[in-house]
């Protein structure tokens, strides 16, 4: 929730106040120099490493190419090899700033993140930072269906906002957060049981092919699976079915006006009628009205492309 993120903050500066010292005299080597702030390292288990400390470079050992552990900051493994380079161009401060947020998203996400998803947060935030210096704002038509169906992970994106300002000094606007919602979305771990997730996604598809099917033989029309009102279609359909897959709690919000606005929609109240029958068999469970609501505005939306 926006306010328990917030209430992050003090949280991670305790947390940085209460680090316990690295101890004196111990050290790792260096294998790559990457810039000043970055360098590739062996730990003691011989795994590749990458290093992060503000002028961490100049405090390698030149005889030995050893590093004293006082001076990293931060560590990074199974870093690809896109975000080696990467490196060269990220500032310590946006990584610093981006560590803290994919920290905050660490505790509320109910997935695990990338390896990468610090260096690939810290290049969006970067670009962000530009776009802004250049007085360009990015337009997301999706924000109101990100924040919808992909709720923890927009409020992450406002906490994100807020951090980058405290840390940064600098003030995005509110689409960037929607964009950074999209990274932590695309820097999702995939599961373990990749065959199951793609035996998931097929059937997926199969369910709402049928469902856009319906639509088309219902109004005598050809929906353009190309089109924005289908992609916001299948996007919300996605994820009510991953909600129901994990249990998470059906929304609730605006049920009251459910059976009004159905009355309103025709041959949609139909169609909905058809893929909820279709959904509650396939997965055994109820659809609540406030989610009838919204995928009957979907139906509605893409049987009524001039609407």
């Amino acid at each position: 929730m926006i306010g328990r993120l917030v209430d992050l903050r003090p949280r991670m500066h305790a947390m940085r106040r209460r680090r316990t010292p690295l101890p004196k005299g111990r050290t790792v080597k260096v294998v790559k120099r990457i810039n000043n702030n970055a360098v590739m390292c062996t730990d003691s288990k011989g795994r590749s490493v990458v290093a992060f400390g503000k002028g961490i470079a100049f405090a390698i050992d030149k005889e030995t190419g050893d590093l004293p552990l006082a001076a990293i900051e931060r560590t990074f493994y199974n870093v690809d090899e896109h975000y080696l380079a990467l490196l060269e161009e990220l500032s310590p401060r946006v990584l610093a700033v981006s560590a803290e947020i994919i920290q905050a998203a660490d505790l509320e996400l109910p997935y695990e993140l990338s390896h990468n998803a610090v260096l690939a947060l810290a290049d969006h935030i970067t670009f962000a930072l530009q776009r802004a210096k250049r007085g360009i704002t990015v337009q997301m038509p999706l924000a109101y269906d990100v924040a919808q169906m992909y709720p923890i992970e927009y409020k992450v994106g406002v906490f994100a906002l807020r951090r980058i300002f405290d840390g940064l000094n600098v003030e995005l606007a509110e689409s960037e957060g929607v964009g950074i919602a999209m990274c932590l979305l695309n820097a999702r771990l995939a599961p373990e049981n990749e065959a199951e997730t793609d035996a998931e996604a097929r059937e997926d598809e199969r369910l709402i092919g049928a469902i856009i099917a319906r639509i088309e033989k219902t109004y005598g029309i050809e929906v353009d699976r190309h089109g924005f009102e289908f992609a916001r279609f299948a996007t919300h359909i996605h994820y009510l079915f991953g909600r129901i897959r994990t249990g998470e709690p059906m929304n609730t919000d605006g049920a009251e006006l459910y059976g009004t606005v159905r009355g309103e929609m025709g041959r949609s109240a139909e169609v909905l009628d058809y893929a909820c029958v279709l959904i509650e068999e396939h997965f055994g469970c109820q659809i609540s009205d406030s989610e009838k609501l919204y995928v009957l505005m979907h139906i509605h939306r893409i049987s009524h492309p001039r609407v």
